[in-house]
Order: structure tokens, then sequence, then C-alpha cells
């Protein structure tokens, strides 16, 4: 008896033992599909479970593909079947007429998992889904250990919302290798893009092999050394004194673009004219308008007046470069560029002026029809060049793409545009009839910060969260049906002029990227960002397994503030982290659960706060920990005026920016936060007036003060000079000003460059109901001394930057 309890009791044991844990569903599918309904249950892959495929034999390649990676990653061998038996857990494919190209349907049940689809395309997609709905471990190349290799049970039906859903990477200004360009691919893939633009040609190098112009690698692809930090913070310049080059022979490229088709992701390769060309015209000077002088592959960042001349010369020239391009690149389309073309030396160019008469081109005396633009005849030119280009392509069956700037002078018949100038190049080309692909600076330009500039990297400017990108709405609300009809598509831009290694390209891009993907795909009225955040928490694992490393700001604290309508100044802390708590200090001590306050809501900015907090999920940090100082003082929050008007600096890094709204009454003078030596972007830029003031008023509720504390910026590189002198002015309840203070400012500049100075002026103790300001210019500009000018020499009034104001 006691010997069988003993055997019930192992059994026991052992039943209880080899259970399954219970494993709860997820689907954190991104981009979002267009209906996702979840179901109870899994369906658990095992070995020898039948995948029958009713599809074409591209199809059958393709779930062959999967089954290897499955059987490397996981040792479970599924075994392809010619037949369902309804007795048997099965996987079908199966081929169906009428859905759309790219839409495709996912039933999973405990016992079937189907997919539908009517090409290729689709079942691809599908795919994709099944992917993300299968532990991370499947984008890996190892045995995964203790992983649980089944799907939730769920029924999807998904289309994309655009059929244009693209990545342009930057390979000029910083050259990346093929493995880092496949791998870019496999995460356009993995999210359902299908469009991988490749800028190949610029100033500062040429990355493709043109048999029939050798120099063009020869020379073009190297450059001698690369300029260091943001464009203006030195002048004269400074360089690494590194060599940087390389470029993709024909063999390469024919790999990349078979490697991305197996990907459905068409490459559109972009060869840069008629601006962007040094990298070609040190190569082959007799491109340019001046053939005899020696030019050098640019190490700068910016636009060069060094342009193609619009000779018979030229046209053979890129007549026989698009002659090899169309051979490596089978896509529809060939972006040209068009963008940034200054018109300098044309209007000098002999040449070019003879041959605008020949054409009979005019200065415009009325707006254009197309884009209400008074037109120069130069711009006429450019239309001019870019028309005969895309009649070239059109004869080999190839259509165009250009950047906006080709709507000037006239749109070429067939082109498309891209619009990145804002939306509205876009729209102008939409309205013209003519497709239009939506990539515009801020939303789609990854190379803007992400995170405060003050803890990143240096980048070229502006502050573009992943919630700003996500924010973004091809089709604006009021577009018309033909608008609508004619947007078709999102691009993400990946300009690389600040991503000098590939750990840089991934921190810049990456998660805002996915974005702009779910932008693509997603239906408007299904985007909702906390459920893309909360989605993303294991895309980032996915991004991980796939070697990308992406920016983490994503489980960090945003320290911000804002005033509200009443004027108080609150502080507002943010974490993208779904359904965590933020703990926060205030005396600059390291924040944890038990040494610091959990945040509910925003709070008022009672005192200075030398700020810390850091993001919490199942009781641990999941982030790094943020750190901001914050200024409290009698005029932080408060209204103000300003004369002049802050242009192109605006001061507020919530810049989050003028569509999530952004805080209108303090615009970064009196929000608490003091600007940096790290970026312009917290600094308010300002042009004095006639008389090189700038005059800031607030108004008080009458109260004593003793001292006026100011940020001024030093930035010759950038026009920017530190106030020379500040007046004070104090107006009683009578409201008549009375000058109370004046003094004048030195400061220990050793180089040209970006440096924030604090300055304080003392005054006797007195009640204030208004305090006037008047910020005295630092002078005047030197161009081309102070600052880059290759064309302007003259001395030109200097800008000022401020921040904080401060009034003690």
């Amino acid at each position: 008896m006691k010997n069988k309890s003993l055997l019930t009791l192992l059994v026991g044991l052992l039943v209880c033992g080899c259970q399954t844990k219970e494993i709860t569903n997820e689907y954190n599918v991104v981009p979002l599909p267009v209906s996702m309904e979840k179901q109870d249950g899994r369906f658990h892959l095992t070995n020898d479970v039948p995948v029958v495929v009713n599809a074409s034999q591209e199809v059958k390649d393709m779930v062959s593909d999967f089954s290897t990676t499955l059987l490397k990653v996981s040792g479970i061998r599924l075994r392809p079947s010619d037949e369902i038996h309804a007795d048997v857990n099965s996987i079908v494919f199966d081929s169906v007429p009428g859905m759309g190209k790219e839409a495709y349907r996912l039933s999973v049940t405990p016992e079937l998992v189907k997919i539908t689809a009517s090409a290729p395309n689709g079942f691809y997609y599908g795919m994709q889904t099944i992917c993300q709905l299968l532990p991370v471990s499947i984008y890996g190349t190892e045995r995964a250990r203790n992983a649980e290799w089944s799907l939730p049970c769920v029924e999807i039906e998904d289309a994309p919302a655009f059929r244009h859903r693209g990545a342009m990477l930057d390979v000029c200004r910083h050259f990346a290798s093929v493995e880092y360009v496949k791998k870019f691919i496999d995460v356009l893939a993995a999210h359902k893009m299908n469009t991988f633009h490749w800028h190949l040609t610029d100033d500062q190098g040429w990355r493709i092999e043109i048999k029939k112009y050798p120099k063009l690698t020869e020379i073009g692809s190297q450059r001698s050394e690369t300029m260091v930090d943001y464009f203006y913070t030195h002048y004269p310049f400074k360089y690494d004194g590194k060599p940087h080059g390389g470029f993709y022979t024909q063999e390469e490229i024919k790999d990349v673009v078979e490697y991305a088709r197996n990907k459905y992701i068409t490459v559109i390769p972009e060869i840069e004219l008629p601006g962007h060309a040094l990298a070609a015209i040190a190569s082959y000077p007799e491109l340019s308008c001046t053939p005899d002088t020696t030019y050098e592959v640019c190490k700068l960042w910016g636009v060069f007046d060094q342009v193609f001349c619009p000779t018979e010369t030229f046209f053979t020239f890129i007549e026989g470069v698009m002659d090899e391009v169309i051979e490596l690149f089978p896509s529809e389309y060939i972006h040209i560029g068009g963008d940034e073309c200054p018109k300098t030396a044309w209007k000098k160019c002999v040449h070019c002026q003879k041959l605008i008469r020949e054409l009979g081109l005019k200065d415009d005396v009325k707006p254009n029809a197309i884009d209400g633009v008074k037109h120069t005849k130069e711009e006429k030119l450019q239309s001019y060049i870019v028309s005969r280009v895309e009649k070239y392509l059109n004869s080999k069956g190839r259509n165009i793409i250009g950047w906006d700037e080709i709507l000037e002078g006239g749109l070429a018949p067939n082109a498309t545009v891209m619009s990145w100038r804002g939306i509205e190049g876009g729209i102008t080309a939409a309205k013209a009839g003519h497709d239009a692909i939506m990539t515009p600076n801020p939303y789609a330009y990854l190379d803007h910060y992400q995170e405060e500039p003050e803890i990143a990297p240096v980048t070229i400017g502006g502050y573009n969260t992943l919630k700003k990108t996500y924010s973004y709405n091809p089709v604006p609300a009021d577009a018309d049906s033909t608008v609508s009809q004619h947007i078709i598509g999102v691009q993400a831009n990946c300009w690389a002029e600040y991503m000098p290694t590939e750990e840089r390209r991934d921190y810049q891009i990456f998660p805002r990227l996915i974005a702009i993907a779910e932008t693509g795909w997603t239906p408007v009225d299904k985007k909702d960002f906390a459920s893309f955040c909360e989605r993303m928490v294991e895309d980032f694992d996915r991004l991980e397994v796939m070697g990308v490393k992406p920016c983490r700001n994503f489980f960090d604290v945003n320290i911000n503030t804002r005033a509200n309508a009443e004027g108080v100044l609150n502080v507002e802390l943010e974490t993208f982290y779904p359904h965590a708590q933020i703990y926060y200090t205030t005396d600059g001590t390291e924040p944890s659960a038990s040494n610091g306050q959990l945040y509910t809501q925003p709070f008022p900015l009672d005192d200075s706060y030398d700020l810390k907090a850091v993001v919490f999920a199942n009781g641990k940090p999941v982030g790094k920990v943020t750190h901001k100082a914050l200024y409290k003082n009698l005029i932080t929050g408060k209204k103000y005026e300003l004369s002049p008007a802050p242009r192109g600096m605006k001061g507020d890094i919530l810049g989050e920016n003028d569509v999530l709204g952004a805080d209108t009454v303090t615009m970064g003078l009196t929000n608490g936060k003091r600007g940096n030596d790290a970026s312009s972007t917290p600094w308010a830029g300002i042009r004095p007036d006639k008389d090189g003031k700038v005059t800031f008023t607030v108004s008080l509720e009458k109260a004593p003060v003793s001292k006026i504390r100011f940020g001024t910026l030093y930035n010759a590189a950038g026009g920017i000079l530190p106030v020379s002198k500040a007046v004070v002015y104090i107006a009683s309840a009578d409201g008549k000003f009375e000058k109370v203070a004046e003094k004048e400012f030195a400061y220990d500049i050793k180089e040209n460059s970006f440096k924030g100075f604090d300055e304080e002026i003392e005054i006797p103790t007195q009640e204030a109901a208004q305090i006037k300001i008047e910020f005295i210019s630092g002078g005047k500009i030197r161009n081309g001394i102070d600052c880059y000018s290759p064309n302007d020499h003259s001395e030109v009034a200097s800008m000022m930057a401020l921040d904080e104001i401060e009034i003690y």
C-alpha cells in the first residue's frame, strides 16, 4: 500500500514537472495590422508539423527559407506536405485571387496556422507577422535555449496604408559597409517597408563604380579628411586629419539589390544632379563651369556653388552613368536629387547664359501657376536639365524621383516629387497631378536630436523625438481627393554627416525609423502612440538580436517644464516605456523606489531643483538616470515681451514642438532651464533692431528685486556674438520706467567656438511692478573671417542668443 502511494506521488510530481509553464498571449506586431482579433489558446510548433503551400514556387522557396531559419534557432524541423490531414495540426499557405499585392490574412488556432494572400509580397508580410508573434530568437543565428516556440491564436486582416514605404541611407558623408547595408535592409523588411533609397553620390564622396568613368571612384570616392563638430561651431573649421573613403563595386551592388529583392524591397539609387556634385567634378573638372580649376572631394558639410554645367559634355557623362545604373538597378524609378543647387556658377558662366538665351528662358514676371512662385531663368535652366535627364531615362523605360526643388522652374512631366522642405512641395505636386512621397523635415529627418542635446552625441540640430516622429500623418486632414490619391507614401531620411560609425547610425536612426514604418503601413485612424510604445518594448529586443544598437531614450525620463494659463511653471516628467513608474529627487541624490518621490502628475517649480529621475518597472530601474537643473526665480513661468521676436532659434526644447503643444508662454526664456554649450536648441536667437538692441519686458506682482541673471551665447561661426552691455529699467505701479543699472561685459574668448556665458547685474533692492532690460548687440560679424562665407566678405550685424533670463 505504501509502495503504491509512493508511486502515485512520483507520477504526480513528474506530471507537474512536465507541465508547460502558462504563456500569456502577446501581440507585439509592428507595424500594427489593420484588423487584429486576439483569441485564446496557442499553436505549438513541433517536429514534423506539416507545412502545405498551395501557392507559387516563389512562395514555396520563401517558406523553405523560414523552415531553415526555424530549424537553426529552435531545432524544430517542419515537414513539407502536399495535403492537409484533419487530425494533424498544420501550417497552410493558401493562394487566392482578388487580394491586394501586399495584403494578407493570418488565422491562428490551436490546430491550424493559415496565411492567405494573392501575391508573394502578401505571403512575405504575413510571414513577418508570424515572426513577430514568435520568440525574438527567430531573428538570430544561434540555437535559442528555453524559448517557447508557439504562436498566440489570432485573426488578422492586413494591408498597407501606402504603397511606398521607404528609408533613405546616406553613404556619401560617411561610408557604410555592405554588411551594414544588409542589416539595414533586414530591419526594413521585418517592419514591412518596401523601398530602400540608396544615396550614392554627393559632394563628399562618389560611392558607385561606373566602369566608363573610373576616376569617379579612383578620385571621387576618397576625401583627405573630414570636419569635426557641428558645422557652425568653429571657424576656421577643424578637421580630423584622417582620410575617408569607400565605394561599392558593381558586383557588390548587384548582391545588395538581389538581397533586397528577396525581402520584397526595391532599391532606388540616387545619382545627385545638378548640385551636390563636387566628388564628380573633382574627378572630371570638365563637368563644371570652370573646367580649368582643380577641385577636391569636399571635406566640409553644406551646400556649394560648384555644380554641374549643362554642356553636351555633361549630358554625355550623365547618360553614360545612367546607362550603367540602369543595368544594376531594376527599379522603375531612378532618383536624380535636384535639391540645394546654387545658381551662382550659372549666373557667371558664359555657356549657361548663352544656353538660357537659346532656350528662351526668362525671369517670371508673375507667379508660376503650379507653385505660385516667381522663378528666375537660372531656376528654369535647372528644370531644363532635369527634364532632359528625365526624357533620357524615360527612353530607357524608367521614371524619375527628385527632391521638391525639381518643382522650381516647371516640373518634369512624369516626375515624382519627394517633399522634404516641409509638406508644401508634396502638396503642390499632388495638386498638379504628380505623385508625391512625403519625407518632411523635421518629422522624417532621423539625423535630428531625439533626446536632450545636452547629453546626446553631436548631430545636425533640431529636436525630433520618437513621439513627434510618430505623430506625423502624410496626408493632411484637409486634403482633397486629388491630393490624397497622389500622396503615395512616406520615407525616413538618414543623412550621415554626424554618423561617423555604424553604431552612431543605429543610435540616430532607431527606434524612430520604426515609427515611420508604422505610419506607412497602419491606417491613420488605427495609430495610437501608447499602443505603439507597448509593442515597441519587444521590438527593442528584436533589434538587439538583429545586431542593432538603438537610442534607448525610450527607457529614460524626459524632463520638461510648461507654464499653464495662470503663469505657474510645472515640471513634467515623461517616459515612453509603458506602465512604468517614475521616481525622482530634487536635491541631486540618486532616485530609487526608497529614495525618491513617485511622479503622479505635473508639479509646480516652487524652488530651484537639482532634479534627477529614473524609470522603474516591476520594481527595477529600466533606464539611466536623467539629470536636469531647474531654476526658480521671480519671473519663472511668466509671459513676457521680446522685441524683436526670436527667429530660427525659438528657444524651447519642448518644441515637441509646435505640433504636440509647445509652451507658448515661456518660449525658452522663463522656463526654468538654462542654455548650454551642447546645442543651439534651447537658446532664443534674435536679430537686434536697427539700434543694436533687444528689449525684454516682464510684469511682476510688485516684488522686491536685487539681481538680474541671464545667459548669453558666443558662436561667431554661427553669426552670434554675446551681449556687450545690458541696461535695466524698473517701473513701479505708475508704469514709468527708470534706469536703475547698467553694465558692460567682457569675455575671455580664446578661440572661435560655441560657448555660453552666465552674467549677473546687481541692482539696489527695490520693489518693481515691471522690469525692462535692453540687451546691446555684441557688434559686427566679419563674413569670411568670423564665419564661413565664400562669396560675401562684408561686415554684418551679429545675432544675439539668450537663455535663461532670471530676476531675483
